[in-house]
């Protein structure tokens, strides 16, 4: 391993995190375009794990930096020299002499804090205030628990219906090494244990056969109960995955008006959607904003999956845990997410809502303050086998969560309002 090649690209990738507060992919994409990473896919997809491991120990490596170094200000590049060499003592690898000596020199007491880190969002690496809001709604112990199954990427894979059969879809996964277990509530839908192969590279899903969806996410469709001949609006739909399984789910048989403010992200949403054999002449795409949208009637059910903190989804993009550091975002975002929700229920009897949030702020503090704002609509409990929200809000039994730790998923709020 060339030390000084894996520190630059972490590094960069830091630095590109920071100043456009975009994911760990894109901004590894962008680093290894402008600098380089490796000739060889093997050595790339090397260095991104290496670089999804290092965003996620952002906040450990801050803490280390300021109790055991003498630096009063931290370069990315004495970050990602720290990382490597606390990742290989940790993986029982030999430190390269240059690096421990370089490591030792910037920080003269790391040993001693690496082996000293109390405080458990520093363990965590995650930021302080997010570790006390969760603490606030749910028992240390289990929050520790949920916030640790957050560092570990679990891998859903949703078989396309509207493409292929289930079983000759797993026979396909099984001759490609493809080591998996089968959801049993949800037949279409499997937890990956071991792949030979990135997921993304085999045929079945660049022909969309198979599609890369979450537990949550498919959770939060299935509350929907989306019927054949239903007109479903689904306000911010881009990138159409949820629009696709809503078509899935009916046989191509709904009626889906797609809402996004994006432009770009439609026009990209009405190629994936072919690619994954929905009937687009059934699907119309609407630019517009769902806080403000009018439309023209009412429809039978709405799906409101708001933009939010996507503090539910560290798992699966720890740039997340970076952009968190400004804890004013869930509170501008529950703004947004409550005008939606708003809008939406002026055009449905049954909206379904939910958010890619483990914070009360984004979930059941939006739902109580809508329900405060004299609306017909009540809130009916969502049929789906995952957890209750949480206890301290009075509605706890009407809403549902999945826990990271309970679950196996990312953490998302789901409630059904109805009239």
């Amino acid at each position: 391993m060339n030390i000084d090649r894996v520190v630059a690209v972490l590094a960069n990738t830091l630095y590109v995190i920071e100043r456009k507060s975009i994911g760990v992919r894109k901004a590894f994409s962008y680093v290894c375009r402008v600098h380089g990473c490796g000739k060889t896919l093997l050595d790339r997809e090397f260095l991104f794990e290496l670089a999804l491991r290092f965003v996620s120990s952002y906040y450990t490596l801050l803490y280390i930096v300021e109790r055991g170094g003498r630096v009063k200000r931290y370069s990315h590049k004495v970050l990602a020299r720290l990382f490597l060499y606390k990742w290989l003592l940790e993986e029982g690898e030999r430190v390269d002499s240059r690096l421990r000596k370089s490591v030792e020199r910037d920080l003269p007491g790391v040993g001693r804090v690496l082996t000293n880190i109390e405080e458990p969002w520093a363990m965590l690496s995650y930021p302080k205030w997010l570790f006390d809001k969760v603490i606030n709604v749910m028992p240390v112990d289990e929050a520790i628990a949920m916030l640790n199954a957050m560092n570990r990427r679990v891998v859903w894979v949703r078989i396309n219906t509207l493409r292929i059969d289930v079983d000759k879809a797993l026979h396909e996964l099984e001759r490609n090494g493809i080591v998996y277990e089968v959801e049993k509530s949800i037949p279409f839908l499997i937890r990956v244990i071991r792949s030979k192969t990135p997921i993304r590279r085999i045929d079945l899903f660049k022909n969309g056969s198979i599609i890369i969806q979450d537990k949550a996410s498919v959770l939060t469709v299935i509350a929907l109960r989306p019927e054949p001949n239903m007109l479903i609006y689904d306000f911010a739909a881009a990138p159409g995955i949820k629009t696709s399984l809503i078509m899935q789910l009916t046989e191509n048989r709904a009626r889906v008006i797609a809402i996004d403010m994006s432009r770009k992200r439609l026009e990209a949403m009405k190629l994936l959607l072919q690619v994954y054999g929905v009937d687009v002449n059934r699907v119309d795409l609407v630019l517009g904003d769902s806080r403000t949208i009018s439309l023209s009637r009412c429809s039978d059910a709405a799906l409101v999956d708001a933009p939010c903190s996507s503090s539910g989804a560290v798992s699966k993009d720890p740039a997340v845990k970076i952009i968190l550091r400004d804890s004013r975002i869930p509170k501008r975002m529950s703004e947004i997410q409550k005008r939606m929700l708003m809008n939406a229920l002026r055009y449905s009897d049954r909206v379904t809502y939910a958010t890619c949030s483990i914070l009360p702020d984004e979930g059941e503090e939006v739902i109580e303050d809508v329900l405060k704002m004299g609306v017909e609509h009540k809130l009916m409990d969502a049929p789906i086998p995952v957890s209750r929200g949480y206890k301290a809000y009075s509605i706890w039994s009407k809403v549902r969560r999945t826990l990271p730790h309970i679950d196996n998923s990312e953490g998302f709020f789901i409630a059904n309002l109805e009239k």
